[in-house]
């Protein structure tokens, strides 16, 4: 068997290989990220073996830039392995201390990770499950842009209208942001019409709001103790985010309807199990893949990072109060967020996680074991195919299902 190491940039590719006692076979070879790199590289692969089913290719996880490399070997018949960095790194000292990286070394450690360790070769999803994993990050992406444009909102009122927060019960609601659009300092709260703000509240609120809560604004607004300096760029920066939150708002929910949609054609099934809603479910489910690849539930748990981590020298032990996070920061979240959904919704968890307090847990690590007991519910509607059973949320953690 031949182990065939590549070593991935951006622009650049680095390629090497070792056979089965670890001696290099040929002079590490660098390759353009192109059409006419790929070429090179096919080339160089067919000098080491015509036979294809001796070679066996490693690359690192290197964010997205190792998959089009991924696709072209692939589409050509060889077997791909991409492997944990943490894997390469651990090899990469035992060979040399890690005092020691560049890309020839670097692709030589691959290969030599690759012929010490026992890697399967990866698969990718198909187009669907691409799809929807496409979808959920990119919703994830835009949820957060507009949570940092809110934040920018707030810093820039906290110094021109400090009392703001307190004057609707949501600040990022549709009457709120109605009025940050047309009049966002006290200044010009101040100037505008009564019968004019009035109007606005009324259309904005659906009729639930009117004369009152326009009088009540401009009386904040005139007793705000808001700087008034620099008023002309405050409003305009506040004016401006408000209307990139709705705009990226409008497109989350063209998102929301696509995300929809493949899930149901999909994997509807997670919608079965209480708590999981569409948002939720749809990363769960684009985030672990094809189940078929794990072996079982704590296989998931280790993939997403949630699983203990344990330290121990001589006669020292250290607990497990901490979790490894070396796993897939996308489903660690989306598995977090449904562990609390679980406690909103009082479902059938919720008294595991009050179990786990009794125990003496924090909220967190008690949080944390309920994420991992779900991921054994979700397992195993998964690999069955079957909706939601109530025994799946008593099954013992270190069951395999």
């Amino acid at each position: 068997m031949l182990f065939v190491g590549i070593d991935i940039a951006k622009y650049d590719h680095v390629i090497g290989a070792v056979d089965e006692r670890g001696r290099s076979l040929s002079k590490p070879m660098a390759f353009k990220n192109s059409q006419d790199g790929f070429g090179r590289l096919a080339s160089y692969l067919d000098g080491l073996s015509e036979n294809k089913a001796e070679i066996l290719i490693g690359m690192e996880a290197t964010g997205h830039y190792w998959l089009a490399c991924f696709c072209f070997l692939s589409e050509r018949g060889y077997e791909v392995a991409v492997i944990n960095p943490l894997r390469t790194d651990a090899m990469r000292r035992f060979k040399n201390g890690g005092r020691v990286k560049t890309d020839a070394i670097d692709c030589a450690v691959i290969a030599d990770t690759l012929r010490c360790g026992d890697f399967e070769p990866s698969r990718l999803a198909d187009e669907k499950m691409m799809s929807l994993r496409q979808m959920t990050r990119l919703r994830q992406a835009m949820t957060e842009s507009a949570a940092d444009l809110k934040r920018q909102i707030i810093v820039a009122l906290d110094q021109v209208f400090p009392e703001y927060g307190t004057l609707f019960s949501d600040m990022f609601g549709e009457t709120s942001r109605a009025f940050l659009k047309r009049c966002p300092t006290p200044e010009e709260c101040e100037s505008i019409d009564i019968r004019t703000l009035t109007n606005l509240l009324d259309r904005a609120s659906h009729g639930k709001l009117g004369r009152e809560k326009a009088a009540s604004l401009k009386k904040a607004a005139k007793g705000s103790c808001g700087i008034r300096l620099a008023g002309d760029a405050f409003s305009f920066q506040i004016k401006l985010l408000a209307e990139q939150i709705e705009f990226i708002e409008g497109q989350t929910a063209e998102v929301d309807a696509k995300i929809k949609a493949l899930l149901d054609e999909i994997e509807p099934l997670i919608l079965t199990i209480p708590g999981i809603s569409y948002k939720l479910g749809a990363q769960i489910v684009a985030e672990i893949g094809d189940v078929k690849r794990f072996r079982n539930a704590a296989s998931i748990v280790k993939y997403a990072g949630i699983n203990p981590s344990k330290s121990q020298s001589g006669i020292f032990e250290g607990d497990a109060n901490h979790i490894t996070k070396q796993g897939s920061p996308y489903l660690r979240r989306a598995l977090y967020l449904a562990a609390m959904a679980q406690l909103k919704c009082k479902a059938p968890l919720y008294d595991y996680y009050l179990k786990k307090r009794s125990e003496g847990k924090a909220h967190r690590e008690a949080l944390i074991a309920v994420a991992r007991k779900l991921v054994h519910v979700i397992y195993a509607v998964l690999s069955k195919q079957e909706p939601y059973d109530p025994a799946y949320s008593s099954t013992n953690e270190n069951s395999t299902l």
